[in-house]
């Protein structure tokens, strides 16, 4: 048995043009004019997005505050947000082997909704933004819950695979999500996979 966290967005969910749309709205609305298109977005997870943020000059009230209007602008769309092909399968039969999470830059609320309406039901918990910016501290948290047990954290951005790796999990990549496969490749990954498959197959070895 083993833990395996997951990143939400551009690993289950197919969220990017949604994502953009909205987040870079908020942000607008909120006095922070950097982000204007996908290209910006995805400059934003090359780290801890929040933390990239607060260096380019946001304090954390400003940045609580892009969070809540996000949530509102979001809401509205979650019903029209796809899974990737295959995945919500994959996570089922990771399910039945390993001890799953959701740990997410994105909130909580919306995750949840999102994965019930499409029947996932397989996770222990989803921590999101509200509860703790940090995947570093979201990570060790749940990994305290665990011990004695390999951690794995499963992303799309090179970002995940740092704070993975900083948090003291192995990390694993997918091709599919925001990053491409040579900007993951920048986070070192200890894996990196193409498929929902072939995340079965390794994570089914372990």
């Amino acid at each position: 048995m083993a833990l395996v966290m997951f990143d939400y967005d551009g690993v289950i969910v197919d969220s990017l043009e949604i994502f953009t749309s909205r987040f870079t709205q908020a942000c607008r609305e909120n006095g922070f004019k950097e982000v204007k298109a996908a290209n910006d977005v995805l400059g934003l997870f090359e780290g801890n997005v929040y933390e990239t943020m607060m260096s380019r000059g946001l304090d954390e009230s400003t940045i609580d505050n892009i969070l809540k209007r996000y949530e509102v602008l979001q809401g509205g769309q979650l019903a029209d947000l796809e899974l990737f092909n295959g995945i919500a399968e994959a996570l089922e039969r990771i399910s039945e082997k390993h001890q799953v999470y959701v740990i997410t830059s994105n909130l909580s609320s919306a995750t949840i909704r999102v994965l019930n309406q499409n029947g996932i039901e397989c996770f222990i918990d989803v921590i999101g933004a509200e509860k703790e910016k940090s995947k570093i501290k979201k990570i060790h948290n749940t990994m305290s819950l665990h011990p004695g047990i390999p951690a794995y954290y499963v992303g799309d951005t090179k970002g995940d695979m740092i704070e993975g790796e900083k948090a003291g999990t192995q990390t694993i990549g997918v091709s599919w999500g925001w990053h491409t496969p040579q900007k993951i490749s920048e986070g070192s990954p200890d894996y990196l996979v193409n498929s929902p498959e072939e995340l079965v197959d390794l994570l089914l070895k372990v």
